[in-house]
C-alpha cells in the first residue's frame, strides 16, 4: 500500500512542480521581453535577436525562481492531500507521516542538485552567450581584448615576489622583470633583475639580467644571458581579470580565487559566491522543512490559507537572513563559509523543530 501512496504523491508533486516551473518560466521570459522591448525598438534590433537575447538570459532567472516553485509545489500537493482528508486516510492506514516527510525532503535534495547542475553547466554558458549577443548584435560594440598590462606585482609561493614593468599576453613576453626571494623572517635573500622574459615550454625564461645573492655576509652578483626562473604561471594567469560570477563554474571559481590570492587581493566576495552556489542544494531542503509543517497543519486549528501565508513568510525570512549574512561576510564580520551557510544551519534547527510538531 505504501508504494501506491508513494506513486500517487510523486505523480502529483511532479505534475504541480512542472506546472509552476513552466509558469514561472513564461512569466520571466515575458517580463524580460516587455521590459526591454522599448530599448530593442529604439536601436532597431531584429525580432530574432530579441527572442534569442531574452531566451538566453532566462535560465539565470528561472534557476533563481526554483525555490519558490518548489515551495508552491509542496504547499499545493500537501494542501490538496490535507483538504481531501487523504493525509487522515494515510494515518488511519498505519502509514507514519515521517515516510511522507522523508519523501519530500528527498525531492528537495534532488531539486537542489538540479539547481547546482543548471548553474554549473547551463547558466555559465547562456550568460556568456547573452553578453556576447548584447555587445555584438544589440549594442554592436566590438569587444576589446586587453593584451598589455603594466606594473604587475604578484606574490608567489615560497616567499617569492614577481614585479613586471610590462606584460604582453599576445606576444607572451615581459619587460623590466624583478624577482625577489625572501626568508621566513622576510629578509631579502636573492634579487634577480632582467631586461625581459619569454614564455617558453611552460616556464618563463629571463634574459639579459643579473642575479644578486644575499645568503652570506658578502653579497655576490652573477650576470646572465638566459635564466630559467622555474615560474610556471601562464601569461593569462598573471593578468587579473574580473569575470562575471554567473559565467564561472567551480573550476573557474577556484582558479579565480587563487589568482586573487596571488595578486594579494581579497577573494572574500568570490568565496561567498562559490559557497552560496553549493549551499543552494540544501536551501531547497530547508524550504521543504519549513513548508511541510504548515502544509500539513500543526494541530487541528491551523487554517489552510494561514498555513500558506505562514510558510511563504517563513521562507522569505530565510532568504532575508541569507542576504543579511552575505552582507556581514562582505564586511568581514562573518567568514565566507558562514556567510553562505549560517542561514541553512539556523533554519535547519527551526525546520526540525517544526517537523517535530507535526502530528504523526
Amino acid at each position: 500500500m505504501i508504494k501506491i501512496f508513494y506513486k500517487y504523491i510523486i505523480k502529483n508533486f511532479i505534475k504541480i512542480f512542472i506546472f509552476t516551473t513552466a509558469a514561472f518560466s513564461i512569466v520571466v521570459i515575458v517580463s524580460q521581453l516587455l521590459g526591454r522591448i522599448k530599448d530593442y525598438m529604439d536601436i532597431k534590433v531584429s525580432f530574432g535577436i530579441m527572442i534569442a537575447h531574452t531566451l538566453t538570459s532566462a535560465p539565470e532567472w528561472i534557476v533563481k525562481a526554483l525555490p519558490i516553485a518548489t515551495l508552491l509545489s509542496l504547499l499545493f500537493t500537501l494542501g490538496n492531500l490535507s483538504k481531501n482528508s487523504e493525509i487522515t486516510a494515510m494515518k488511519a492506514a498505519g502509514i507514519n507521516m515521517w515516510r511522507i516527510i522523508s519523501l519530500f525532503l528527498i525531492f528537495g535534495f534532488i531539486i537542489g542538485l538540479a539547481d547546482i547542475a543548471a548553474r554549473e553547466f547551463l547558466v555559465t554558458k547562456t550568460s556568456v552567450y547573452t553578453r556576447k549577443l548584447k555587445s555584438e548584435k544589440i549594442e554592436k560594440v566590438k569587444e576589446y581584448v586587453q593584451t598589455d598590462y603594466y606594473n604587475q606585482i604578484i606574490a608567489l609561493k615560497n616567499n617569492i615576489r614577481l614585479t613586471v614593468g610590462h606584460l604582453d599576453t599576445k606576444a607572451n613576453t615581459m619587460e623590466n622583470v624583478v624577482l625577489e626571494r625572501y626568508s621566513k623572517d622576510f629578509e631579502l635573500k636573492r634579487l634577480i633583475l632582467a631586461e625581459k622574459a619569454d614564455w617558453e615550454d611552460g616556464t618563463w625564461i629571463l634574459k639579459n639580467g643579473v642575479m644578486r645573492g644575499f645568503e652570506s655576509y658578502f653579497w655576490d652578483e652573477i650576470y646572465f644571458k638566459t635564466y630559467n626562473s622555474n615560474i610556471n604561471i601562464t601569461p593569462e594567469e598573471i593578468t587579473l581579470k574580473d569575470p562575471p560570477y554567473d559565467s564561472m563554474n567551480t573550476i573557474n571559481f577556484i582558479k579565480y580565487i587563487n589568482q586573487l590570492k596571488i595578486f594579494g587581493k581579497s577573494a572574500i566576495k568570490a568565496k561567498i559566491k562559490l559557497y552560496e552556489r553549493y549551499s543552494s542544494i540544501f536551501a531547497h531542503v530547508i524550504v521543504m522543512m519549513i513548508g511541510i509543517p504548515f502544509a500539513i497543519g500543526i494541530g487541528r486549528r491551523t487554517n489552510m490559507i494561514f498555513s500558506f501565508l505562514a510558510a511563504l513568510f517563513a521562507t522569505f525570512v530565510y532568504w532575508g537572513t541569507q542576504a543579511l549574512t552575505v552582507s556581514l561576510g562582505k564586511n568581514l564580520i562573518l567568514s565566507p563559509f558562514m556567510a553562505a551557510w549560517l542561514p541553512n544551519f539556523i533554519f535547519l534547527v527551526i525546520g526540525a523543530y517544526l517537523l517535530a510538531k507535526v502530528q504523526k
